[in-house]
């Protein structure tokens, strides 16, 4: 019994250092990278140059070569405007001519980013995974 009693201290005091954090946009601001393939970068609030640029997430996943041999960025590349609600994203791809907002899960835990990946297929499509990144 004892033994069980000390299992739930320890269960509830190592749920309560892995409370996920209250994303703002100040929290975002910077560079974050996919922690395990290390290919996705995404640029919170920042133009390529590091400028200041709000309400902006710039997505860099590298380039491919397309069907007519040229080299392309990724599907999903290119620059999001985004708002946040609560454990919410709603991002807007700025080079489509779509002016539709669409809605990801996000949150912040420990020193990571953890977010639907919703750039993995491009904008308005639904989320093939939840990616953890790092910041740079």
């Amino acid at each position: 019994m004892r033994s069980l009693a000390c299992s739930l201290v320890f269960l509830c005091g190592f749920m309560a250092c892995t409370k996920p954090e209250t994303v703002t946009p100040d929290a975002l601001t910077g560079v974050w990278v996919e922690e395990t393939a290390r290919q996705d970068t995404l640029f919170f609030n920042l133009d390529q140059s590091g400028k200041s640029l709000p309400n902006s997430l710039l997505v860099k996943r590298g380039k491919e070569i397309n069907q007519g041999g040229f080299l392309v960025p990724k599907i999903g590349s290119g620059i999001y405007q985004y708002s946040l609600l609560n454990n919410r994203i709603s991002v807007r791809n700025m080079l489509s001519s779509s002016s539709q907002l669409t809605d990801y899960w996000i949150e912040q835990r420990d020193k990571k980013l953890l977010i639907d990946n919703f750039f993995e297929l491009g904008s308005n499509q639904p989320a093939t995974a939840t990616r953890t990144l790092v910041r740079l």
